[in-house]
């Protein structure tokens, strides 16, 4: 008897805590909900960094970004890092091309921590050094 009434006490405080947690309206990407809003940072599945201020999703997580820009990072080969972000406006995201999401802390990007901004045009001259030095160090060159 006693397992009986363990196990009643089991369901029905399962059943309080059901209760008690908040519907969602959206089974599934309930999370994205506490993103309205807020800044986040999105990777695509085609490598691409989005950085923008998250407006509104639907049942698949397609996503409205106002203010949103691609962020492009470089990494040295000592070691330091550097990003700049080039502006895109109001972009509409596919659920199905988001392979992460996470929302961007202002104090975290602001740290010394963080790789150094720098302008849309420095961050494309960066990657263009840096795939001419790739190329040259593999012995290929386009006049092949």
């Amino acid at each position: 008897h006693g397992l009986r009434r363990s196990r009643g006490n089991n369901q029905s405080s399962a059943m309080a805590a059901a209760a008690a947690a908040p519907l969602t309206p959206f089974p599934g990407v309930a999370s994205l909900a506490d993103q309205l809003d807020k800044k986040v940072l999105i990777l695509l599945r085609d490598g691409r960094h989005l950085v923008g201020i998250m407006r509104s999703f639907d049942q698949f997580a397609n996503l409205v970004l106002e203010e949103t820009f691609e962020r492009r990072v470089v990494v040295s080969k000592s070691g330091g890092a550097a990003y700049g972000d080039i502006p895109l406006g109001l972009y509409l995201v596919r659920g199905d091309a988001i392979i992460l999401l996470g929302e961007v802390a202002p104090e975290l990007e602001a740290s010394d921590a963080h790789p150094t901004a720098v302008s849309p045009e420095d961050i494309l001259r960066l990657e263009e050094t840096c795939q001419d030095a790739e190329t040259a160090a593999l012995g290929l060159s386009d006049d092949a």
